[in-house]
């Protein structure tokens, strides 16, 4: 007997909270892989983050169980002189992973909520799907409906790196290039040299908020000085700690300069696989190669005790190829309503026509 499904448009922050529980129970049966599809991080990041926005929470139910959740919100864009409404991925631009989750990855109930999004679309001019797994089926289930609706879709691919820890330390440098490994070396030897270095690694119930308030002041005089600035940013990252402490799944790893603190690495650790968030140094040190000592000695240290995957998230940079890592294909995903001239032209054309000019040049340039 086929169960029948409901689907329920989650709007109201109160709602949203009422779903912890049945939302932790539910990923319990699902393969989650990843800090951001969890209850925790999604409602503090739409608590502190919803100004300008309309949530757009979808639930799957069946007997009144908890089976599917596809995390969306609605936003008022303009780009390049152009407004329009965009459907997108909860969270976005700071979420490293998205999906549709469905019990047993039943595809049925992915195919509900995508039917629910279709029969909205007057709601909406387009829909963005940021940072979807290539691999899931899910996600060719989600693309193929959106095409088959006569959606105008465009696809982004991108690469998320990550090295699995399956041997030891000493197994895997050996598996590096000899510059890699004399270049590591040499790092740690010319700055030892220098000052005393302290890597400190504040893992589940030892991570304090004082070790936020570090990294936010290393941050200060960061590549980025702005990004902890904003009381915003900050009481966002205070709730993700409130709300994640006993899961212990929060880490901050910080880097001492005769016990000056002038760089940090910010993620998540869920069953062994450390989530590589956010990282940064004083630009002061610089010249001492900070940022590159902090990611050896991290690394160092997560083999030699006993994590599973180190996952650099998104960004495809050269500093993260030279530790030869794997590679999974995630897919970012835009469909934009056939008649809706403006949303077509900001998110389909443009950039189409920008991809082509970028090509060319570095096409002439190569030549």
């Amino acid at each position: 007997m086929v169960k029948k499904t409901s689907i329920q448009h989650i709007q109201s922050l109160k709602e949203f909270e009422g779903l912890k529980q049945d939302w932790e129970h539910l990923l319990d049966q699902y393969k989650n892989e990843t800090i951001f599809l969890t209850w925790e991080w999604l409602y503090a990041w739409w608590k502190h983050n919803q100004e300008g926005k309309r949530l757009w929470l979808l639930t799957a139910r069946q007997d009144n169980n908890l089976v599917g959740i596809a995390p969306l919100m609605l936003s008022s864009q303009k780009k390049h002189g152009m407004s329009f409404r965009l459907l997108q991925t909860l969270g976005t631009p700071n979420t490293d992973q998205s999906d549709f989750i469905a019990l047993n990855n039943d595809p049925e109930i992915v195919m509900q909520f995508c039917n629910y999004i279709l029969t909205q679309k007057n709601a909406w001019d387009a829909i963005e799907l940021n940072e979807h797994k290539d691999e899931d089926a899910t996600t060719h289930i989600i693309t193929n409906a959106l095409v088959n609706h006569k959606l105008i879709t465009k696809i982004n691919t991108n690469l998320h790196h990550h090295v699995a820890i399956t041997e030891s330390w000493e197994a895997y440098l050996k598996s590096l290039s000899k510059n890699m490994r004399r270049d590591m070396e040499k790092c740690i030897r010319h700055t030892k040299e220098k000052q005393s270095v302290n890597l400190k690694c504040f893992r589940g119930p030892n991570v304090k908020w004082e070790h936020f308030e570090t990294f936010f002041e290393i941050n200060k005089n960061g590549h980025f000085p702005e990004k902890y600035k904003s009381e915003t940013e900050r009481a966002f990252h205070r709730e993700l700690f409130e709300i994640m402490h006993t899961k212990n799944w929060i880490e901050v790893v910080l880097l001492y300069f005769d016990d000056v603190p002038v760089a940090y690495e910010y993620g998540f650790n869920l069953n062994g696989r450390f989530e590589d968030w956010r990282t940064g140094y004083d630009t002061n040190y610089s010249d001492q190669a900070v940022g590159k000592l902090l990611l050896i000695l991290l690394m160092r240290d997560l083999f030699e005790n006993g994590y599973n995957d180190f996952d650099f998230l998104r960004g495809e940079y050269e500093h993260k190829d030279r530790w030869r890592p794997s590679s999974r294909k995630f897919l970012n995903i835009v469909a934009v309503r056939p008649n809706h001239l403006q949303a077509r032209i900001a998110l389909i054309i443009l950039p189409k026509i920008w991809h082509w000019v970028k090509k060319h040049i570095q096409h002439k340039q190569g030549s």
